[in-house]
């Protein structure tokens, strides 16, 4: 009975499908670096105590973890869609039961939505002006803990939107975030599956960014907004294949209300428009757009506003900009006050740029869309490995691999934080920072010849 046993076992894995098998193989050794690092977490929690070893050991699994995926994504397709949805449930669990990963930005998620859930603006004063009475002890905890505490919120109405929903949800608790992300993220997919099957490519690619081990410790653990503008930017384009001018252009302005950059979109989605749609179109993105950015854009001034401090100082690993800013400052006393513009130049005449010819067909949009993105990420001063989530999402659709190599290349970020407690932060900067786009550059460079 063992020896038919064994035999037929055996003829079993003979007949098992190699790519199967080998995806199987890749699975569990992604699944293995993500409880390494989940057991790594806790130490990681405080950016300022970040060491060396621990940081090197994290980033590391990450990129092997990247890098494995990156390997097994022509392989996603032939697999059952149940076994990739709950993979990348799995993927996400872990990380909604441990703390944020060299990462604060929640704090600012948790005190906006706090502030807007009891009817208070978040663009009206810093936090270090005071903490409203309504918010209790609670708030005076997170504030305690809030990093740029005298600059009011960079977020638009949009975000701020999610914020306080989930506060709503769950009061003070990354639990709301977390539950929102993942409602977004499956929203994602599911939008992803429309747009590809309205564009005729498969519809299997809906999965390829869900089991992505760099987008949970993003999206899940650190709970980044962006989780909610994705779906919101691929609905805009898939209103856009469908001639729905007024839902184009409303997805599209409420994604400009996550982050300001997908209105660079909007020249790419009226050329691809049917004439008689463009005017519900441009009504709907004015709305949207204009009530989702109004509250940023009218408390600018003052000196403390978030997003003018964003715009004119941030500098985050983009090693290609700060060598300019040298290069620059040796003829000029402010350097990067001539090159944010012409970054921003260059983005804005990018998104004009592709729209000239008329895209044909989804595929051409979804190329088009994801050049703006890359484009727009890989030239903004500020390169934070969510801001990935960008044209990510596009490249997973196509699959274009160049612009998916970011998920093995990026967590070389996090070598920031221990580099600069120790006094090392230039060496990150000019050195460090310019590993995540060098494949990537290097790939392109491939692919263009």
């Amino acid at each position: 009975m063992f020896r038919a046993v064994g035999s037929g076992g055996l003829q079993g894995l003979r007949t098992w499908p190699p790519g199967m098998a080998r995806l199987s193989a890749a699975a569990v050794l992604v699944l293995t670096c993500t409880l390494v690092q989940v057991a790594l977490a806790p130490h990681l929690a405080d950016e300022r105590a970040a060491r060396l070893i621990p940081v090197l050991g994290f980033a590391a699994l990450a990129a092997l973890a990247g890098v494995v995926w990156l390997a097994s994504v022509p392989l996603l397709a032939a697999a059952p869609w149940a076994a990739l949805a709950a993979f990348g449930l799995v993927l996400r669990l872990p990380w909604a039961v441990v703390p944020p990963v060299l990462d604060t930005d929640h704090l600012r998620y948790l005190w906006d939505g706090a502030l807007l859930a009891n009817g208070l603006s978040p663009w009206a004063a810093p936090p270090s002006a005071g903490i409203p009475a309504i918010l209790g002890e609670a708030g005076v905890e997170v504030a305690a803990r809030l990093p740029f505490s005298g600059l009011r919120s960079i977020y638009p109405a949009s975000a701020q939107a999610v914020f306080a929903l989930a506060h709503l949800i769950a009061p003070w608790s990354l639990d709301g975030l977390r539950l929102v992300m993942l409602v977004a993220e499956l929203c994602t997919v599911v939008v992803a599956r429309g747009l590809l099957r309205r564009s005729g490519l498969p519809v299997a690619r809906c999965w390829v960014l869900w089991c992505c081990p760099l987008v949970p410790v993003m999206l899940t653990n650190a709970v980044h907004v962006e989780a909610v503008m994705v779906p919101l930017l691929l609905g805009a384009l898939w209103a856009t294949l469908a001639g729905r001018g007024a839902a184009a252009g409303a997805l599209l302005g409420l994604a400009a209300g996550v982050k300001v950059w997908p209105l660079l979109l909007a020249p790419l989605l009226g050329r691809a428009l049917p004439r008689q749609c463009l005017p519900a179109a441009a009504v709907a993105l004015a709305l949207t757009a204009g009530l989702s950015l109004a509250p940023v854009i009218v408390t600018l001034g003052g000196g403390n506003a978030g997003l003018a401090s964003y715009a004119t100082g941030w500098l985050v690993n983009n090693a290609p900009f700060a060598w300019a800013e040298v290069l620059l400052g040796t003829v000029l006393a402010a350097p990067g006050q001539v090159l944010r513009p012409m970054v921003a130049l260059v983005a804005g005449l990018v998104g004009i740029g592709v729209a000239v010819p008329r895209p044909s067909g989804g595929k051409a949009l979804i190329e088009r869309a994801m050049c703006v993105a890359a484009v727009t990420f890989y030239l903004s001063p500020a390169q934070y490995p969510w801001y990935a989530m960008w044209f990510m999402p596009f490249a997973a659709l196509l699959p274009f691999r160049p612009l998916l190599i970011p998920a093995a290349s990026l967590p070389a970020y996090w070598l920031f934080f221990p580099l600069h407690a120790t006094g090392n932060g230039a060496l990150f900067n000019h050195g460090v920072a310019a590993l995540h786009a060098l494949p990537v550059a290097v790939a392109l460079l491939l692919r263009w010849r």
